[in-house]
């Protein structure tokens, strides 16, 4: 199962940390280590919204979202304005509201000495290549039914509310696993599946053993229900 580490070193190529580097004027390490930084965040804030209809079907609509699939695929695409909205977009439905954004912001720069302000400029980028990545990663597991089906029902508005998006996960992501449609632990199956999705991967001991970790689930267990 791939994990969001995974997803960003192979992104552009596997170039995605030197394009960051040369886009935001830092060194290819300042970059790779400000991206496994922010890791921690966006896994957690995924995770998070995984447990929440509403907010999955949010995230979901934007894993199928072209602009961040191609964040994935091209420096050029992920340096666009409409990347850097809807990254922007995407951020406040993973973490919250700008005040908790600013706030991981100022610890991953504590872990990284990187200034907050650059990586609050980095953020939205970074969260836009990670979901392309996601949809990517989707097809590339043989996946890409289930993913075109699911923004199909993001296009048609019935993934915003539990209803029409645990109809839709139990459908689709709890056939793979062997459960019978209809079934909860169909359901159950399809929102471990993504979770799993979701996981950071193998971060640096400089993150591991930072407090980042704890630090940041602090901040959104505080900041958001």
């Amino acid at each position: 199962m791939f994990n969001l580490n995974d997803i960003l070193q192979s992104a552009q190529g596997g170039q995605a940390i030197n394009n960051l580097a040369q886009r935001f004027g830092i060194t290819p390490e300042q970059a790779q280590a400000a991206v496994q930084a922010m890791i921690p965040a966006i896994s957690a804030g995924l995770a998070k919204a995984a447990a929440s209809p509403g907010t999955l079907g949010k995230v979901i609509s934007a894993i199928t979202d072209g602009d961040h699939q191609a964040s994935y695929a091209s420096p050029a695409a992920a340096q666009s304005p409409a990347a850097a909205q809807k990254g922007s977009d995407a951020l406040s439905q993973v973490l919250g509201s700008s005040h908790i954004v600013q706030q991981i912001a100022q610890q991953v720069a504590r872990v990284t000495g990187l200034r907050p302000d650059l990586i609050m400029q980095m953020l939205p980028t970074v969260i836009s290549i990670v979901l392309g990545g996601l949809a990517t990663s989707m097809r590339n597991q043989g996946l890409g039914g289930i993913l075109g089906q699911l923004s199909n029902a993001a296009q048609q508005g019935n993934l915003g509310s539990s209803g029409g998006l645990m109809g839709v996960l139990s459908s689709l992501l709890g056939g793979l696993f062997g459960a019978k449609p209809g079934d909860s632990s169909s359901l159950n199956a399809g929102l471990a599946s993504l979770t799993k999705m979701f996981a950071s991967g193998s971060l640096p001991a400089s993150i591991t053993q930072s407090g980042l970790e704890d630090s940041i689930g602090k901040i959104l267990s505080s900041g958001r229900p």
